[in-house]
């Protein structure tokens, strides 16, 4: 039982009965002890088993004013920001392809360039449209852009040959597998690198198991560790038909789901290269055409997978394609909008310099 004592009108206090006068509750027999006892005994044993709970709260670190300053870098109070597009060039320019057809067509080519990337060029890939090679010298003869290569067909049944003092390569189109063109483009490797251009529809399943089917049955299913000469794809980058649908639309197409996929599978295969060349979308437009802007988004959702496959080496500009030659391009217009679609990815100016020079450079050699 507890007992109350009054000290006063609201002052009550409870005291264990037989608890002797003037002493504690830990100071008399634990036989005593009633509940109020144990609870005080308790509570004291916690607060010794706690010697951290009435000590006062350690105050709060104040951040020096310098951590809400920005970095020592030489711009004054703001941040360095990213250069603009406009003014992201390579150093040098490599064009891995421009389609003549007679002298007067690579005459005229520089000039075609414009005012951007002439300073810049230091080498031409020229692509003959047939495999007259006794033109070669005369043609090239003329031309006021150093010469890389020159690209002929490739003939399914013996690969060209010249005296020509340019070092030859090989293009031919791929519609689907066919024994012949593999054993064609296998011959071709053996002298120098091959340019494909795909004809086949990418914008399904089928299109793309056929083109990987295709480079497995000329590069094997394993490539082996020896230096081979390249397979440039072209008309994969961007592809056709890719400007027929509305942008919100083509971003959940099964077609431009397949592209992110199976161009991430074709990397795999590491002697295979990429061409940035123009599209078979119409005559590109100039910089200052309203079109420019639609192309520019197009590009650029192409460009981003194929860059986060094959990376920023195994890309190769080019002016013009077997399957965009017929549109009668301005090989300027091409490079102003493949090259601000690549700086506005934010790609570097190691990327920049590669993806428009230094990959064509080791792929064709130097002029």
């Amino acid at each position: 039982m507890i007992s109350a004592t009054s000290c006063g009108p609201l002052d009550i206090r409870l005291q264990p009965i037989g608890e002797a006068k003037g002493k504690s509750p830990l100071e008399t027999s634990p036989a005593t002890w009633t509940s109020t006892t144990l609870v005080f005994r308790m509570a004291t044993l916690a607060n010794e088993s706690n010697p951290r709970k009435n000590r006062p709260a350690k105050p709060i670190p104040r951040l020096p004013l310098s951590a809400f300053s920005p970095p020592n870098s030489g711009t004054g109070e703001k941040f360095p920001l990213p250069p603009s597009p406009a003014t992201v060039h390579p150093q040098v320019v490599y064009d891995a392809g421009f389609a003549v057809s007679s002298i007067d067509g690579l005459k005229s080519y520089a000039s075609a360039l414009g005012s951007s990337p002439d300073p810049r060029l230091a080498g031409v890939v020229v692509s003959l449209p047939d495999a007259n090679l006794d033109s070669i010298e005369q043609i090239t003869a003329s031309s006021t852009v150093p010469v890389l290569a020159v690209s002929v067909p490739i003939s399914k049944s013996s690969t060209p040959s010249s005296s020509s003092s340019h070092k030859l390569v090989y293009s031919t189109a791929f519609v689907q597998p066919a024994p012949s063109e593999a054993e064609a483009i296998k011959s071709a490797l053996q002298s120098g690198v091959v340019t494909i251009d795909v004809q086949t529809d990418l914008s399904t399943e089928a299109g793309w198991e056929s083109l990987e089917e295709f480079l497995t049955s000329v590069l094997g299913a394993k490539e082996t560790e020896e230096p081979r000469p390249a397979i440039v794809l072209s008309n994969i980058l961007p592809p056709p038909k890719a400007l027929e649908m509305p942008t919100v639309t083509l971003l959940s197409h099964p077609s431009y789901i397949a592209y992110q996929g199976h161009s991430a599978t074709v990397s795999f295969f590491e002697s295979v290269y990429v061409s940035l060349s123009p599209p078979d979308w119409g005559a590109v437009p100039s910089p200052v055409d309203p079109n420019a802007k639609e192309w520019n988004k197009r590009i650029k959702m192409y460009l981003g997978p194929i860059i986060e496959a094959f990376g920023f080496n195994r890309i190769i500009f080019a002016s013009s394609s077997p399957s965009s030659a017929k549109h009668d391009s301005v090989p300027a217009n091409w490079y102003e909008l493949a090259r601000e679609a690549v700086a506005e990815l934010g790609i570097d100016q190691e990327g920049v310099d590669a993806i428009f020079g230094g990959n064509a450079k080791a792929v064709y050699g130097s002029a």
